[in-house]
């Protein structure tokens, strides 16, 4: 097996143990960004670039920034945050992706290509317009009703918060 899959299967792993047993949710949320992180590389240990970038722009990115947001919010006035801060669980997460993050630049540094052997792939794999094309020539009608369903949940969403305002 190749050692770069070894360890960010590991970290994906660690990451997700570490996001269900800790007891606070900031430290959850940062185990989960470490499963994001980890996921990348994966994604770009598999030749697949597009779904890398996709990964830490839509999950790690927007997505865990919303999660920690709500978090921030549903604090209570009592709590203090330096006091959370000196959990032990965020500085070990903390070192823990830190040593990832670092593992993983040295992993884009180093360049993809040379990780893996040299296994031919169909022209254009993984690059942005093969999947256009695809999205929108082969599976517009399924483009299009992923469209209309994110829609439709979202009017929901706002409906039923509205109700609650």
């Amino acid at each position: 097996m190749d050692i770069y899959f070894i360890i960010f299967a590991i970290m994906a792993l660690g990451g997700a143990l570490f996001t269900i047993t800790a007891k606070d949710a900031l430290p959850s949320a940062l185990g989960l960004l470490t499963v994001f992180i980890a996921l990348s590389a994966l994604y770009l240990h598999l030749h697949a670039p597009l779904i890398a970038i996709f990964q830490v722009t839509i999950y790690a990115g927007a997505i865990l920034v919303l999660v920690v947001f709500v978090i921030m919010l549903l604090m209570t006035p009592d709590e203090k945050l330096e006091a959370a801060q000196k959990n032990m669980a965020y500085r070990i997460m903390g070192a823990v992706l830190g040593a990832y993050l670092t593992a993983l630049t040295v992993v884009g540094v180093k360049g993809i290509s040379e990780l893996i052997s040299a296994n031919e792939l169909p022209e254009g794999f993984g690059h942005p317009g093969l999947l256009g094309d695809l999205f929108f020539k082969k599976y517009l009608l399924h483009f299009e009703m992923a469209s209309v369903l994110l829609l439709v949940a979202l009017i929901a969403g706002i409906y039923l918060a509205k109700k609650r305002i």
